[in-house]
């Protein structure tokens, strides 16, 4: 992972894609939370990133492009502090 991006709210609750570098339980408890996925979609014959809110961005030929485009996306979320709203129930 080549941009390592992390978020501290006001409350303190740290935002950052897991990674192994980091052993984030070292700073207290964690919970971890699936913000996406990367399947082949066989309608389009490409993969797409499903975010955990049903949005889904993409398709790309190559996996390795769709997991490149769903770790900026978040990070870009992480870093505005908006990776919260993924999560948020729909009225």
């Amino acid at each position: 992972m080549d941009n390592f991006v992390l978020s501290i709210s006001e409350d303190g609750t740290l935002s950052c894609l897991y990674n192994e570098v980091l052993d984030l339980r070292e700073l207290g408890a964690s919970n971890t939370r699936r913000a996406s996925n990367v399947e082949w979609d066989n309608t389009s014959q490409q993969w797409v990133v499903t975010l955990a809110n049903g949005e889904v961005l993409g398709g790309w030929p190559k996996r390795s492009e769709a997991i490149a485009a769903e770790v900026d996306y978040l990070n870009g979320l992480i870093a505005d502090g908006t990776i919260q709203d993924l999560f948020k129930e729909k009225a």
